[in-house]
């Protein structure tokens, strides 16, 4: 079983039936182990160099994207997850959770999921205690509960 096909089983409950974003998605392997579950999925990076042939075929929605500056509409996402790319995307993370924040509906589940220690040590270091290690992976989960 693939590593991200786990994470998916982890957060079942928020990708089932629901729409999906993954943010800063490079090769978008989360993306491709969570469509098998989800309703829909959409993955966003700021370029397509890494993206696997897997997700290019894969029913997956890839688009070129800023995530500090996304165009989606408001409230249009159930779970966005951000996995193993804290550590390229830290510098503009309060720009990047704002706008996270803006397109997930309410309530909703962001989560950032990392498994590499460029992105674990810096994950801790921001989050702190919010940062939890759960069968191999550090997930923090920032939730959206206010209209």
């Amino acid at each position: 079983m693939k590593k991200t096909d786990i994470l998916v089983n982890l957060l079942a409950s928020d990708i089932e039936n629901k729409k999906v974003l993954e943010v800063a998605c490079g090769t978008a392997d989360f993306s491709v182990s969570a469509a098998k579950l989800a309703k829909s999925v959409f993955c966003i990076d700021l370029d397509d160099s890494r993206l696997s042939d897997q997700a290019k075929n894969n029913n997956i929605c890839f688009q070129i994207m800023d995530a500090a500056k996304m165009f989606y509409s408001d409230k249009e996402f159930d779970t966005i997850v951000i996995y193993n790319a804290f550590f390229h995307i830290q510098t503009q993370w309060k720009m990047i959770e704002s706008e996270c924040k803006r397109v997930i509906k309410s309530p909703g589940a962001i989560y950032i999921v990392g498994t590499w220690s460029l992105d674990t040590n810096l994950m801790i270091d921001v989050f702190g205690d919010r940062a939890v290690w759960k069968d191999g992976f550090l997930i923090v989960k920032v939730t959206n509960k206010s209209d």
